[in-house]
């Protein structure tokens, strides 16, 4: 594979977009529904801010997603370059870890400045499972497996996204809560692990985009065309689930109504939400790649921040962060003025993305500046 695909960029570059209005939320106008196993699911009392909530849960199985199908798609190219399989390992091992060091050094200390009440407490726990650790985490377990055939990726990831679903109905609410099934399995915290992504499930979640990368060398055309069918049949699947109640769900709706009945669990992702945001984010991968020349100049902005995703998202953080204590400090901001705060905040993160990703592409193969 000796070109990037432009459909998974550009996918990945609105992933990045709409994950910057839920933390713009979280930090201005403090409002941040958790979507907990073992807890109430969030209610909402107006359709804007179920929405605002809603679209960004697309984001982080997209993240996972994506990062397992450019994987298999980094490990063609370098195969082609002359690499070994203890080279790719490597550098997957190397990658993985620069992520959860990033994580701790540029993200974990900022949680702990959050205005929210108890979002310090982050901090308190030695070990924290962020999105960043569990994506390095993943890339990590991924690279040390590489060389496996597509069907082996998509059998570990799906064993690994049903793991939960099956296995946290067994031990209960109080043993979920045991360090290791925090860092395996179950979100939550003690005095050991703070966990919001613990690494199974998610880790399956970037499995099934090794299998999906895996078919994308094959045949990169035929492969994003049957995104459209395999995304309806996933969301045929979250029906299913969501009409039957029980298996995959986690937890049952919240009162009736068409808003409770898409209020899924997220932590950890239940079946539910996992059918349904990978379904949509399938959706999105096929419209990019059939009407990329019709969405030519969103395109091209999305391709920006989907090249450079980890500048834009260790930076959106202290932006929005920087926002919030200067201007909201004692009162957060209005639902009215979240939206363009937020798109003046992902305006202001375009050209420092553009220049570092220029930067990245003029360095050599073997420099950790391609690595971020």
């Amino acid at each position: 594979m000796k070109q990037r695909l432009p459909a998974l960029d550009a996918l990945r570059g609105l992933i990045m977009v709409l994950m910057a209005v839920d933390h713009a939320s979280l930090l201005l106008a403090r409002v941040h529904p958790f979507e907990m196993w073992n807890q109430p699911l969030p209610v909402y009392e107006s359709v804007s801010w179920f929405f605002t909530r809603w679209v960004t849960h697309l984001c982080a199985p997209g993240f996972f997603l994506l990062m397992g199908a450019g994987m298999a798609l980094l490990e063609a190219s370098r195969r082609e370059r002359g690499w070994d399989t203890a080279r790719v390992r490597r550098f997957f091992l190397l990658r993985g870890a620069m992520l959860v060091g990033i994580s701790y050094l540029f993200e974990v200390a900022p949680m702990a400045l959050m205005p929210p009440a108890g979002m310090g407490a982050m901090a308190m726990s030695p070990v924290v499972l962020g999105v960043l650790v569990t994506l390095g985490l993943s890339m990590m377990l991924a690279g040390a497996m590489t060389g496996l055939a597509a069907r082996w990726w998509f059998a570990i990831g799906t064993a690994a996204v049903l793991a939960p679903n099956v296995l946290l109905p067994m031990l209960g609410a109080e043993r979920a809560q045991h360090a290791l099934a925090l860092i395996l399995l179950s979100p939550g915290q003690s005095s050991l692990v703070m966990s919001g992504y613990p690494v199974i499930p998610w880790f399956g979640i970037c499995a099934l985009g090794v299998g999906l990368g895996c078919l994308l060398r094959r045949n990169a055309e035929r492969t994003l065309r049957s995104a459209l069918p395999a995304g309806l049949a996933l969301i045929g699947v979250f029906a299913l689930v969501r009409a039957g109640g029980g298996f995959g769900n986690l937890r049952l709706a919240e009162g009736a109504g068409w808003m409770a009945w898409l209020t899924v669990v997220k932590y950890p992702p239940s079946l539910a939400f996992t059918s349904l945001m990978l379904g949509l984010d399938l959706l999105l991968l096929w419209a990019f790649h059939q009407l990329g020349e019709r969405l030519a100049g969103l395109q091209r902005v999305l391709l920006v921040y989907g090249q450079a995703p980890l500048l834009f998202y260790i930076t959106h953080f202290y932006l929005f962060g920087t926002v919030s204590m200067i201007a909201f400090r004692a009162n957060p901001a209005p639902q009215w003025l979240l939206y363009p705060l937020w798109l003046a905040g992902c305006a202001l993160l375009f050209y420092p993305c553009l220049r570092f990703r220029d930067f990245k592409r003029r360095q050599p193969e073997s420099s950790l500046w391609r690595m971020l």
